[in-house]
């Protein structure tokens, strides 16, 4: 279906509710929380001529991944951070058609020079990056919606709906496949211990190195969100029964698990002292501290259902659907609405951004859309570039250490936009 692709004027469409209220109480365990009071407030005009205000300030312990993202969101805890600067204008290098839509992250190998490519077909498709030559393809044997994530000798971990989790070698071979009691649909989680932490339907899962089951946890509901390492040793991520959960990851033994009052899709986002972001079908984000307790809950007006982002300086990102689809930019410490970046939608609330923006060095802010677009937004506001491809764009972007963004698209392409 076409769709239009013009921007619409932000300060006509965007009005978005936003949080007034930081309330701190205990963790719970299994039990509903007592929520924070929301207040009504407005994007002002100044916000919606710089919608997305970038660096103001780094933090000092802000952390990047060395190389291009190897794993969902660059890192264990999913900040979408990358090194290096990113095209100002959209090249294009190279492109090439898998056969299938994308919706997962397109990872890399340690050294860069292989990109991976997981499908809606029933494929990893392993990429040269220069070329985008396909060096080999494994079938996954069902569809592939979670972003492989590739360890330090280059092992790639990778799961599917066929109830499957592989560990495929740099060269393509299987080097073992575990079965699984529900679909192995999310981005894999790997430890520094060589382990590796999975959600297959409603349970949490851990491996060792051989593949051997270590723990499991179920939840209550499905859950979509790549899990995200927290702080204190603990692994959190979010269900479809409503509730984000933080299991420790030595055991899998529950820590604690909040309800949220909708469903948690989006994979949550770990800051640099140990603040947990997280989005809700509720039109939340929500901040809690490290023992699950909420500190702000921020309404933004439309389902947040992929996974946020963390920059620099603390801010949190994140993408919003209808029925004002957007890129919203809120304040880390206190849920205020910094700015936000609308694109255009359809009014219906199932259409929308999904998932918060990757920040390049300089701050620039790079994302797709379901309007087929990618986005490239500039640390003072303007749009560097607009670039479109034949679907939507739900992966989030990868960003190589030698400037180049690696975009995968419903359209079954992967393209390599160069500086």
């Amino acid at each position: 279906m076409s769709r239009a692709r013009a921007l619409l004027p932000l300060a006509v469409l965007v009005t978005i509710l936003a949080t007034a209220a930081a309330v701190r109480h205990g963790g719970s365990r299994g039990r509903v929380a007592n929520l924070p009071a929301r207040v009504t407030a407005s994007l002002s005009a100044s916000d919606a001529a710089a919608p997305l205000p970038g660096l103001r300030g780094v933090r000092a312990d802000a952390r990047v991944p060395a190389a291009g993202a190897r794993t969902f969101h660059g890192d264990a805890r999913r900040t979408n951070r990358a090194r290096g600067r990113g095209p100002r204008v959209a090249k294009v290098a190279w492109s090439v058609d898998l056969g299938a839509p994308i919706e997962a992250q397109v990872t890399a190998s340690p050294d860069e020079q292989t990109l991976y490519a997981a499908t809606l077909g029933g494929a990893l498709v392993a990429l040269a990056r220069d070329g985008g030559a396909v060096r080999w393809r494994v079938a996954l044997d069902d569809r592939a919606y979670g972003a492989a994530s590739v360890a330090d000798d280059g092992t790639v971990y990778v799961g599917s709906d066929a109830k499957k989790l592989r560990a495929i070698d740099p060269k393509g071979n299987v080097l073992w496949s575990m079965e699984t009691d529900g679909e192995a649909d999310t981005a894999p989680l790997l430890l520094p211990d060589g382990a590796v932490v999975f959600a297959a339907g409603n349970t949490l899962c851990s491996a060792r190195r051989g593949g051997d089951v270590a723990w499991r946890f179920a939840a209550k509901g499905k859950i979509f969100t790549s899990p995200a390492l927290g702080p204190g040793g603990l692994v959190v991520f979010g269900a479809q029964d409503d509730r984000v959960y933080a299991v420790r990851v030595a055991t899998g033994q529950l820590a604690w698990s909040l309800d949220l009052g909708a469903d948690v899709d989006g994979a949550p986002a770990i800051g640099d002292a140990g603040e947990i972001f997280v989005g809700t079908d509720g039109a939340e984000v929500v901040r809690l501290d490290e023992a699950g307790a909420i500190v702000w809950r921020t309404n933004v007006g439309g389902f947040v259902r992929g996974g946020l982002s963390v920059a620099r300086n603390g801010d949190v990102l994140a993408g919003v659907y209808g029925p004002t689809p957007r890129q919203v930019r809120l304040d880390g410490a206190t849920g205020a609405l910094r700015g936000a970046f609308a694109v255009q939608g359809t009014g219906a609330r199932e259409f929308g951004v999904h998932g918060g923006a990757l920040e390049a060095e300089d701050g620039t802010l790079f994302f797709g859309a379901q309007d087929d677009r990618v986005y490239a937004v500039d640390v003072d506001g303007p749009t560097t570039f607009a670039f479109t491809t034949g679907g939507d764009v739900d992966a989030p972007l990868t960003l190589l250490g030698d400037g180049a963004i690696v975009i995968a698209s419903d359209d079954g392409k992967v393209y390599l936009l160069v500086p």
